[in-house]
């Protein structure tokens, strides 16, 4: 059993009212378990990249991208409050009026801070001081988070914005979906491709560019100007053309049919 798409739509705004309207000390906790189940994520997908041959070419790509995923499937499964997913449903509420803009901005600014906690306490203490990332690992990790400050601000943008379209299909996916080997598949197919498309993830990039840091490969300028617009091309895609296009079909469109 499944929501319809129409269903889904007031799935989201329900959902998105419910985390609006969550305490200072809930969504503290929860963003930073999200933060921390990216971390781990980020962490197990370079590892299995790092371990792999060179010559091995696209496939360690797609191995590592593999991976990466099951750090959505936590904090969903779980419970996590991740600020790209947010921008979806906290955004769909907005729209819907059920909320006000405050509350949205209160939730945004939250949960981008506390999922920031949590992905660099991941790469501090659990790849850089427990060793996990040192040794061979280190140049992987200076190379992944190379390849997110590589690209021009306007390039980097709009890869962020196709980044959290795909990224908040799979969290409205597992709206979606009633059973767990449901919301697993749903929440893996779209992550799987954005990973190996290689598009930039506002609270990956807090764990990779973190880790990147500590293995002297990224500075803190280009960290924080990542930052910025990674967070506004997802908050685009996400917030913007995802939850915009689907409240507009099901909302407002609906609303205009004749009768």
């Amino acid at each position: 059993m499944s929501l319809s798409p129409k269903e889904l739509v007031d799935d989201a705004i329900s959902r998105g009212k419910a985390k609006a309207n969550y305490s200072v000390l809930t969504t503290a906790v929860l963003a930073i378990m999200a933060g921390v189940f990216i971390g781990l994520a980020g962490v197990a997908m370079i590892r299995t990249m790092g371990s792999m041959p060179k010559e091995w070419g696209t496939l360690v790509n797609l191995l590592g991208a593999l991976i990466f995923p099951f750090g959505l499937i936590c904090l969903l499964l779980v419970g996590g409050e991740l600020v790209t997913g947010n921008m979806l449903a906290v955004s769909m509420a907005l729209y819907a009026k059920e909320i006000s803009l405050k509350q949205w901005a209160r939730n945004m600014f939250l949960v981008t801070v506390f999922n920031l906690v949590g992905a660099v306490a991941v790469a501090v203490f659990f790849g850089y001081f427990s060793n996990t990332l040192q040794g061979p690992f280190v140049e992987r990790t200076i190379a992944v988070a190379a390849g997110r400050i590589a690209d021009a601000p306007m390039a980097t943008f709009l890869s962020a914005v196709a980044c959290n379209i795909l990224v908040c299909t799979g969290v409205y996916m597992s709206f979606a979906a009633k059973d767990f080997i449901g919301k697993i598949v749903g929440i893996m197919l779209p992550i799987t491709g954005f990973v190996i498309a290689g598009y930039q993830h506002v609270v990956a990039n807090m764990f990779l560019l973190a880790a990147g840091y500590l293995a002297g490969g990224v500075t803190l300028s280009q960290f924080s100007i990542n930052m910025v617009v990674v967070w506004l091309g997802n908050l685009v895609g996400g917030g913007g053309i995802l939850a915009g296009m689907y409240f507009l079909a099901f909302k407002v469109g609906m609303k205009e049919t004749p009768k």
